[in-house]
Formats: structure tokens, sequence, C-alpha cells
């Protein structure tokens, strides 16, 4: 991830390997801006909460709804539209879970690129401070940008991320892409620079992933098809 994009590893140390995220956990992710103390610009892999807070949330609670952004309506948005023009991300990720609705329940389902064992989604962050804290710091929130779902993907779930091909990547972490907020909301809502549908693949996997208290790779087994 570091050399593909020429980022800085600038994330926590400690924060380890998860197989199955949840909402408001830490999670990796990548940005670009001009460091305050030289004005250089920096491009680094960061640590930030699944959960945008935008300046205005009153406290952590608020980002168990903002972990996704529909980007039909990111400019209508008053959480997201502040970090269209300065503060885009990429979200690198091995795939991501989507449960598939059926007459026998639903069927979690792991998507990941058939090709590459990383995608990157597209994505917004913000800083956020607890305004009920004087002593409290800075905290970095993201979101993943999402779209209607495309092609053999729209059978499972009708949403999926935005993920961007290579030149896509770096436009849209460049501080230097969009003259606005409403032209980067353009961009995104285009085909040019996304990753086509058929570079993603889908297997059912076991429910076990419906409780965020489990972990391991074991959760990525292919299970047998279950009846829809």
């Amino acid at each position: 991830m570091l050399d593909d994009l020429g980022a800085l590893d600038l994330a926590d140390p400690h924060l380890h390997a998860r197989y199955n995220i949840p909402p408001t956990a830490p999670i990796y992710v990548v940005t670009e801006g001009l460091e305050r103390a030289t004005g250089e610009l920096r491009r680094g892999v960061r640590t930030a909460r699944w959960g945008l807070l935008p300046r205005f949330a009153k406290d952590l609670s608020f980002s168990a709804k903002t972990f996704n952004a529909r980007r039909e309506s990111l400019v209508e948005k008053p959480s997201f539209r502040g970090s269209l023009e300065r503060y885009r991300a990429l979200v690198p990720m091995n795939g991501y879970f989507e449960w598939q609705a059926g007459t026998h329940g639903k069927v979690p389902h792991f998507i990941h690129g058939r090709d590459t064992p990383l995608l990157y989604a597209a994505g917004l962050v913000s800083w956020w401070k607890n305004p009920a804290d004087p002593e409290a710091t800075w905290l970095l929130s993201a979101t993943i940008i999402t779209k209607a779902a495309e092609g053999h993907l729209k059978h499972i779930h009708s949403r999926m991320p935005v993920f961007l091909d290579p030149n896509g990547r770096e436009t849209w972490l460049s501080l230097d892409s969009f003259s606005s907020g409403a032209e980067a909301h353009a961009w995104v809502g285009g085909t040019e620079g996304k990753l086509a549908s058929a570079a993603l693949e889908a297997y059912p996997v076991g429910r076990e992933v419906g409780s965020a208290a489990n972990e391991g790779p074991h959760l990525l087994e292919r299970q047998s098809p279950t009846p829809t």
C-alpha cells in the first residue's frame, strides 16, 4: 500500500489486522495534505474512526450513522459536503461483507478483487475535537462513499463502495484535482477512474460474520451456496 501510493506510514502502530470490522472501529485511510509546520505536501496512511464526525457533531455517537455516504447526495448532506474539496481519502481493504436476502434468510458474502489483494474505496475524512472536553485532542474520522450496486453484485445487495482504479486513486487523493467540492462530487459520480464490478468476485461465507465479536481468517472461508 505504501509503495503503490508513495505514502508515509503515520498509522497507529498498535492497530492490528482485523477480519470483521464494525462501524466506529479504527480503520486505515490514506490522505494527502499540507503540513502546518513546513507547508509541505505529505501523503500518509493514518488511523481513523470509521464513521465521519463533522465539526458540528456533539459527541462520538454521531459517527454510528455516518460510516457510509451515498455519492448521489454528498453535496446535500452537511455531514459530508464540507470534506469534498480538501478532505478526500482512500480506504484500503482486502474486501467487504454484504448480506443477500432470500427466502431462507440472509446469506453473508465476502466481496473482493479477482486479481488484486487490495481494493481502494473513495472516502472522506474529517478532523473532530470533542466540544465537551477542553483537553480533547483532534480525532480523525472517515466515511466510505457508496453507489448503486452494479453488474453481478446487484443480486447480493443494492449498494456497494465506490472502488477506484490506479488513475482514479491519484485523482481522488490529489489536492490539485478539483477546484471545488461540487467538482469533486461530479467526478466521483461518473465512471472515469472507477473500478469495474467485473473486477470483483463474491462468494458465500459463514454467518459468524454477523457478530463483530467474531474474528479471524476463518471468517473468509468459502461456504457451500445456500438456496435463496
